[in-house]
Parts: structure tokens; sequence; C-alpha cells
């Protein structure tokens, strides 16, 4: 009773911050350039529907040890404690304080004596315009703007292991692809040596041979180095010393699935951590004005003491001198040189900054799905030339060293359908790869997985039972 007594006490205060109302966005209805095998949102484990086991399992590793993510729920606990220090104003403060003096007089008294006291001190703000509450919706909002910058790092640390673990497994298909073609460049040179022992070709179709294979070896000993590379990235990623990374399905094995989750572009505001933790801000500086805005007028302060006082200690809890005051101060701001008008203003401004900061974060993120759509859905056609491109060359490489070998054309022709060949393979290699990291990048923009996957934050919800007592 005496606690919906004691808050309706700061409802019915008047309250001099600005109402808030989410701020209006130009969102599109539908996405543009969506594929067609699109579906209602739902939010999900995403890097599941890839069926490999080993990426499931390091994502797991990292969102329990990544140290950005270590980091990043610090802060929130560190935002927490300043919520509840400035939810804490809003309540009496209470303390108690006990003083021992020994004192000596002048002369004609007794020379020395000792004094003790015991009270109970009470200071208590009048919350009449909302000063407090302002001040605690601040704080409240800045918390939560960083509750939702955490699972930002979650979704960013999520995409960025998926990404690195599918560059992995593309510079392992490469370094195959590589292998294979200095092997084959590798055969050819050996016949070429024979025919030009055997007096059938110059030395120059031998030397041509010979580059051939050399530039291959390049292209393998380059790959050797981006697969440890990638790999110490991805040992960061998990929190840990750089390390060989356990592999599970080859890149083409990755299942893609049938239809992408995208739901509504509206449903970004919703979804999307980076937009909840602007307009967390945004939220935050609205009531920030608040706080600016009661400064201008009267504070309210109640203050009392109540306790005991003895000139001995064994005296001190006989209740033989009381003493008890209590006032009522009232503070009005005359002049400070425009100080706190200039806070007024910068609070205005910062609340402008944060709106517009709002508005572009959710235009970003309408940028990102669409751009994410538009690679998701090209690369998927260039892959599809590249692999018939694939075909052809195959055969085109099979007829020219045919006719080689029957002495109908010369080296160069046979060298350049092999060049050709592999490049076609490294770059469809590549291309398997674009695909799919832009799924990933779809679903990075769409904000999904992270609410899914996160490890337990003791203090990542909202924590006060009376919150919406408070603020309905």
């Amino acid at each position: 009773m005496m606690r919906k007594l004691f808050f309706t006490l700061f409802l019915v205060s008047c309250s001099v911050k600005p109402h808030y109302s989410q701020p209006e966005t130009a969102v599109p209805e539908t996405y543009r350039f969506a594929p067609e095998n699109i579906s209602e949102y739902v939010n999900f484990a995403w890097w599941e529907q890839f069926q490999d086991p080993v990426l499931a399992e390091l994502i797991r590793t990292a969102l329990k040890y990544n140290q950005n993510l270590q980091t990043a729920t610090a802060t929130v606990n560190q935002y927490y404690a300043k919520y509840q220090v400035a939810f804490s104003q809003l309540f009496p403060q209470i303390n108690v304080q006990a003083d021992a003096q020994r004192n000596k007089l002048p002369t004609n008294t007794p020379p020395v004596y000792s004094f003790f006291q015991l009270f109970g001190n009470l200071a208590y703000e009048l919350d009449f315009w909302g000063k407090l509450r302002s001040s605690a919706e601040a704080a409240h909002a800045s918390y939560m703007a960083q509750v939702n910058s955490r699972f930002n790092v979650i979704l960013s640390i999520v995409s960025a292991l998926a990404k690195g673990y599918i560059l992995l497994l593309q510079y392992d298909d490469q370094l195959r692809v590589a292998q294979k073609t200095s092997q084959s460049f590798f055969d050819m040179w050996k016949i070429a040596k024979l025919r030009f022992e055997a007096g059938v070709i110059s030395e120059m179709d031998l030397k041509q041979a010979e580059a051939q294979m050399e530039d291959a070896q390049v292209l393998v000993k380059t790959y050797e180095g981006l697969i440890p590379v990638q790999e110490d990235l991805i040992s960061i990623l998990l929190g840990a010393a750089p390390a060989p990374i356990p592999r599970g399905k080859s890149l083409a094995e990755l299942q893609i699935p049938e239809k992408i989750p995208a739901g509504l572009p509206s449903d970004l505001l919703a979804n999307r951590p980076d937009i909840l933790q602007a307009e967390q801000n945004l939220i935050s500086a609205n009531a920030q004005i608040g706080v600016a805005r009661a400064q201008l007028l009267p504070q309210f302060l109640i203050t009392g003491r109540d306790g005991q006082e003895a000139l001995q200690l064994h005296n001190l809890l006989r209740n033989l001198n009381n003493f008890f005051n209590s006032q009522l101060e009232v503070l009005e701001p005359i002049y400070t040189g425009g100080s706190l008008t200039g806070q007024l203003h910068e609070t205005e401004a910062f609340f402008l900054a944060n709106l517009h900061t709002y508005q572009q974060t959710v235009l970003n993120a309408l940028q990102e799905v669409s751009d994410g759509f538009i690679n998701y859905q090209t690369s998927q056609k260039v892959l599809e030339v590249q692999k018939k491109e694939i075909n052809a060359l195959e055969e085109y490489v099979r007829l020219s060293k045919l006719r080689y070998f029957n002495g109908q054309t010369d080296y160069l022709t046979v060298e350049n359908s092999q060049q050709t060949l592999f490049a076609v393979e490294l770059s469809a290699e590549t291309t398997q790869g674009t695909v799919l990291a832009s799924l990933v990048d779809i679903y990075t923009a769409l904000g999904q997985g992270w609410d899914v996957e996160a490890d337990y934050c003791e203090k990542c919800a909202d924590p006060s039972p009376v919150w919406e007592a408070i603020f309905p």
C-alpha cells in the first residue's frame, strides 16, 4: 500500500519532459530486388541451414569466448550500474551517523569533556518537475542501448565467423584447383621435354611449358599462405591464440536454403539491434531535455535529522537527550550567466543529432538488405554461367591437347586454353564463396539470429520490476 502511495506521488507531479514517439521513417512496403524464394520473418539460428556441424560449433565457441563480446557484456554491466545510481535518486536517501568528540574549554569550566551523538539523516528531493524521473529514464535508455549494442556485437561476430569460415573453405578449394592445375602443367612439361629431346618441338615451346608450370606453383604457394592467415583470423574471433581450424563440409557441400525468411521492411525497426540501439539513444536524449528544462525551475528538497546526544557514552541510548529537526529547502535559479539555458539548447541539439542518426541507421539497413539481395542473386547467376564455361573449356583443353600431340597446332594454343580454364575455375570458387557470403550478409542485414544463440547475460534484460509502474 505504501509503495503504491509513494509511486502515486511521482505520477501526480508535473513533468516538463517532451513526449516521445517513434520517429516516422521512409520504410517501403516491400524490399527492392527481393528474390522470389522469400518467406515471412522468423528469427532463428540461420547458420544451421548450412548443415555444417563444425561451423555451428565454432559459432557457439565464439559466443562464449570472444573478447569483444566479453567487453560488450562488461559495458552493459557498467551502464546497468549507472542506471541503478540514477534510479536510486527517486527514493529518500537515509543514513546513520555517529559522532564522538573530546573538547577542552577555556578556564573556569571543566577542562575536558566528551560529547557523543547518534542520529539518522534523511534527504529527499521532491521530483515536482520530473527531473529525477527524466534522469532515470535517460539512464535506463542508455543502458538498453548498450544491451542492443551487445546484441549487435553478437551479430557481427556470427557474421564475421561465418564469412571467415566460408572464405577458408574457398581458399581450400582454390588450393586444390591450383594443385590439380599445377600437376597438369607439370605433366605437360614432362611431355614437352621428351618431345624437345626428340627434336619434335623447339626450345621455346619447352620454356613456355616450364613457365606455365612455375606460374601455377606461384598460386599454390599463395593459397598455402592465405589459408593459415585466415585460420589465425578465425582463431581470434574464437577468443583463442592462432591455431589450425577444423573443417566440416566443403564449400560446394554447404546447403543453400530454399527460402529466405526476410519478412517486411518494417520488421527491421524491431529486429536490427543497431536500429534498436539508435532508438534507445534517441529516447535517452529526449529524457535529457526534461532534465535540462527542470533545472530552470525551482527545486524542492526535504531534509531531516533525528537522534540522541549525551556527554557520556553509556547514556547515549537512554533517550535522555533526543533532538529532531526538519526543513524544506527551495532553490530557484535567478541568474546563471546563461549556463542552464545553454545546457537546454545542448540537449535539444543532441536530440536532433540522435534523431538523424536513427533515421540514417534505418536507411543504411534498407541499403544493406537491398545490396545483399542484389549480390546474392547476381552471384548465383554468374556461378551458373561459370559452370557452363568450365564445361566448355575442359572440352576445349582436351581438344587442344589432342591437336597438339597430332602436330596440328602449336603449344601456345594448349597453354592459352589451360590458363583460361585455370582462371575460370579459380573465379568460380570465388563466386561460390560470394553466393554463401552474400547470404550471410542478408541474414545479418535483416538482424536475424542474435537472440537465439546469445549466451546468457544476467543484466541484458530490463531489470526493474517497478519500471512500468513509474514509467507507464
